[in-house]
């Protein structure tokens, strides 16, 4: 008897989950992939035709090539043997003249 229940049961459970399947796939199925599309308007447009169009450059002033040759003065002319740079002289040429590892 226990047997005959547990049949029952496991196939209700069976159908009912596949019934729960199929009703929660019919909406997809039959749902318009543009619906909604229209209502989303962007807060702003932006103008793409004067994108090459960039400011000019400043230019560089008798003060900034006074403090440049001063950098380079007091930076060493060589990098010691097996010596790594700590900073890169592009991004900070302050600390160009750090030395981080060194192998000797």
């Amino acid at each position: 008897m226990v047997k005959l229940v547990f049949v029952r049961t496991a196939g209700a459970l069976g159908v009912m989950s596949l019934a729960l399947l199929i009703v929660g796939i019919v909406p997809f199925l039959s749902a318009d992939p543009t619906a909604g599309a229209g209502l989303f308007k962007a807060p702003y447009t932006v103008n793409h035709e004067f994108k090459g169009d960039r400011l000019p450059l400043a230019a560089v002033d008798a003060v900034s090539r006074a403090a440049a040759s001063r950098l380079r003065a007091r930076m060493p002319e060589e990098i010691p043997l097996g010596c790594d740079p700590a900073f890169s002289p592009v991004s900070s040429p302050r600390m160009a003249y750090f030395y981080g590892r060194c192998m000797t």
